[in-house]
């Protein structure tokens, strides 16, 4: 049993690397091929903050769904829709091709990222899950490594239709190994079909949600403003390519250590981050050249490594089993309502102010992380 469950977690993680190079470059990257068809910073805010406010609704869906329906096969047809919408972007000539596909793409990365939490935690003996939580994050982290410095490079030499091509065949590969390992052998049930959606089974988690919201915002600007920022700094796409993946690997270290951080105590590493946090964004807002950008990029991919998977760990091993899927889609959706949030007022204040100001209110706006993870001090043990 643990060897038949070793080796779907192993599949599960193969897929979970495959996609999420695919998903990754091509929300890293689409910033910096939206410049280039002339997309003001106004017009990054929008197309980050429409991506975000559609997976926040898809991943509060995904979670119900989760709960309700057979969870592999969600999973697979999530993977499929995301071949087609990642293959759509061969064909964009124009930025608002590229923001309704980057809207569309919202829906599959809410089902994707929430399904694949959940089977990790769901497929996953419980007194290995804080070890399987860290591997499931290592395995996408490699991807968002791998994908925007190899994507930035293959971008820059045979242009981003072909990028996106490239994506869309590696996304392939994900659909096959769904197919070949994971269908055949996972039957996850059919859950609390009869019940209604009760989010007061989740008040335990409030205060984790809270903390994470904070810095999903700084995370929208990451993933929406930075890039096109950089460019519009004079920063080829190859070495914007680099710093981000640059800052994943930093991130990625964090992941690999997390049953230290978890060991070292939720509120200490949260508190921690938070400091790092502010202080990567005050660096930003005096930063012009590309190697300003190199400090502040390795403390945020610093602060990202320890609030990610020390959260996640937190929600997975205090969730109620009958509503994980929702606990999982929430987690997802507060990441979709502060990149929403700060995507769209970040490309406004960048506009009519400038980048610096937009990163000094991101350093206050993370302090507000310490106050809610000093309520996470008292152990929740997850409801059977």
């Amino acid at each position: 049993m643990e060897d038949d469950r070793s080796r779907l977690l192993l599949a599960l993680f193969a897929v979970v690397f495959l996609t999420s190079t695919g998903y990754g470059t091509v929300t890293f990257l689409t910033p910096v091929y939206a410049e280039e068809l002339g997309a003001s910073y106004v017009a990054l805010g929008v197309m980050g903050s429409l991506g975000s406010a559609v997976y926040t609704v898809m991943t509060l869906v995904s979670g119900i769904l989760l709960d309700r329906f057979e969870r592999i096969r969600f999973y697979l047809v999530s993977l499929i829709v995301g071949v087609f919408i990642v293959s759509l972007f061969c064909i964009t000539t124009s930025l608002s091709q590229v923001i309704l596909l980057r809207g569309l793409l919202g829906i599959v990365s809410a089902a994707f990222w929430v399904a694949s939490s959940t089977l990790t935690v769901d497929i996953s003996p419980k007194e290995t899950l804080s070890r399987s939580v860290g591997r499931f994050n290592q395995a996408w982290i490699v991807g968002f490594i791998v994908g925007p410095v190899v994507g930035g490079y293959i971008a820059d030499t045979y242009g981003f239709h072909l990028l996106f091509a490239v994506l869309a065949i590696l996304l392939v590969s994900s659909v096959v190994i769904t197919l070949r390992v994971l269908v055949p052998n996972l039957r996850l049930r059919h859950q609390n079909k009869a019940e209604g959606f009760d989010l007061s089974l989740l008040k335990c988690l409030a205060y984790a949600y809270l903390t994470l919201l904070p810095f999903a915002v700084v995370l929208g600007i990451y993933m929406a403003i930075i890039p096109g920022h950089m460019s519009a700094q004079g920063i080829s796409g190859s070495v914007i390519g680099m710093f981000l993946t640059m800052t994943n690997a930093v991130r990625g270290i964090g992941f690999f250590n997390a049953e230290r951080s978890v060991r070292w105590g939720t509120t200490r590493s949260l508190m921690a981050a938070a400091a790092i946090t502010c202080t990567a964004m005050v660096l930003m807002a005096f930063s012009e050249s590309a190697l300003s950008f190199f400090l502040p990029l390795v403390l945020y991919g610093t602060a990202a490594g320890i609030v990610t998977p020390v959260l996640l760990d937190y929600i997975a091993n205090s969730a109620p089993q009958k509503a994980l899927g929702t606990a999982m889609g929430v987690h997802e959706g507060v990441y979709g309502v502060g990149m929403s949030f700060g995507s769209i007022v970040g490309g406004y204040l960048a506009d009519a102010y400038g980048p610096a100001v937009l990163y000094l209110l991101l350093a206050v706006i993370a302090a507000f992380m310490i106050p809610f993870s000093v309520k996470l001090d008292d152990d929740v043990v997850r409801e059977e």
